[in-house]
């Protein structure tokens, strides 16, 4: 561990009750900050440590989310343990949770029993699809919800995940923003609270752009969902739905100036949903396109056509130069453009090593590796990780003798062989 550390958060207690990705790595953002994480795992470990194994009990999927914390590995429905885990939560400053539905109450590890003994105790719980509601207690994991939500792609042979479980990240940040949020009513009030993100409220907040209904324009949503219901009794609905979708919504003419385009000799996107942004653009490939230069254009019947016109006029000046050309002309012109990489390369760029993005991590048994740094940069509490994700059970012995427990006790249950383990 990091011994010295100037973030927002040194000296505040957080207990993590959490696996798989949104409440571990919204833990890990505190320990970043300087919060003394402890993470509770079960005898086998989060379920992680066997993604993308690289030696027993170390997998890629964990590594990356668990940095800087403390692990315990018990067995929750051990009598002592259960009560020496009890100890510490009932003493936190904040528990980040995501347990199936129902565990929590059954080991006595919920909000309502625990904030008997704590008043100022912050409880931060990650679930599925909310509190309320016909799936409330169903289970839910990322990609449940992108189909769920509608977030997962629709293509012309079906539904495809998203690659990145962006919905479960999505969820983290949120959570660890409500965690300050409640930080900070606590110093007020010195009363704490319980938190819950639900994945499918993330779904949504990342599809705040579209994840609208206002009245005076949908008339063409509901026509849309009617037309859905029969759509899904086809065998093959997919084209169908993208085709009746394409009609149906109100088009802008953003998408001639927005997306990937071909070059004489690669790919660029250009990022241009403002007027002022696509009338540079226009200007400067010599797109005659009134409906941005004058201010009286009023649209034709058939917009799609309009749109589809200007953006075949974009294309095929693009396509007369070189990337290197066409990112200088409009990133001299203010532009928001770039060129297409993979992020194998975008790893090793100068721009990610001289703004430290990624940062290296000794692992006492895998060595050396670069990961994602903490990713907000403070100019008086700075984030730092404190050190690598902890092997296994590395530090039971530590924190259930701080929680009380005496060396005789943790013998004991040591000899039992399935109440804990450590390393």
């Amino acid at each position: 561990m990091v011994n010295e550390h100037n973030g927002a958060f040194v000296g505040l207690k957080v207990i993590e009750l959490g696996r798989f990705i949104a409440a571990p790595y919204c833990a890990q953002l505190l320990a970043d900050s300087g919060a003394d994480v402890i993470k509770i795992e079960p005898l086998e470990g989060d379920q992680t440590r066997r993604n993308g194994t690289i030696i027993p009990g170390e997998g890629i999927q964990y590594l990356n989310k668990n940095r800087g914390k403390r692990s315990v590995a018990v067995n929750l429905t051990n009598t002592e343990v259960n009560s020496a885990v009890r100890a510490l939560c009932e003493k936190a400053d904040v528990i980040i949770a995501n347990f199936r539905p129902g565990v929590a109450e059954t080991l006595g590890l919920d909000y309502a029993t625990l904030k008997k003994q704590n008043t100022r105790l912050i409880y931060a719980e990650n679930t599925g699809y909310g509190l309320e509601g016909p799936l409330a207690g169903n289970p839910a994991m990322d990609a449940a919800i992108q189909a769920f939500s509608g977030l997962a792609h629709l293509g012309p042979e079906g539904p495809s995940l998203r690659p990145d479980p962006i919905i479960d990240y999505m969820a983290a940040m949120l959570l660890s923003w409500g965690i300050a949020s409640a930080l900070y009513h606590r110093e007020k009030t010195d009363i704490g609270q319980r938190i819950d993100v639900a994945l499918l409220q993330a779904a949504l907040v990342l599809q705040n752009n579209n994840a609208h209904h206002i009245d005076v324009i949908a008339d063409w949503r509901k026509e849309y969902v009617s037309f859905l219901a029969e759509a899904y009794k086809d065998s093959d609905p997919w084209s169908g739905m993208i085709e009746r979708r394409t009609e149906l919504l109100p088009h802008v003419v953003t998408g001639a100036y927005y997306g990937f385009l071909r070059t004489s000799n690669g790919v660029i996107v250009i990022s241009a949903a403002v007027d002022s942004l696509q009338r540079k653009i226009a200007t400067l490939l010599d797109i005659d396109d009134p409906r941005v230069t004058d201010p009286k254009w009023a649209p034709p019947d058939d917009i799609k056509a309009y749109q589809t016109d200007i953006r075949d006029q974009v294309q095929s000046v693009l396509l007369t130069n070189t990337t290197e050309h066409w990112l200088k002309i409009f990133n001299e012109a203010g532009v928001p453009c770039q060129r297409y990489q993979t992020l194998e390369e975008l790893i090793d760029t100068t721009q990610v090593k001289e703004n430290e993005f990624m940062i290296r991590l000794e692992h006492e048994l895998l060595g050396g590796m670069d990961v994602v740094a903490p990713p907000v940069k403070f100019s008086e509490t700075p984030l730092a990780a404190q050190g690598p994700s902890p092997v296994l059970g590395k530090h039971t012995e530590e924190v259930l003798l701080e929680a009380g427990m005496t060396h005789e006790l943790f013998q004991k249950l040591v000899d039992s062989g399935d109440a804990l383990s450590f390393s």
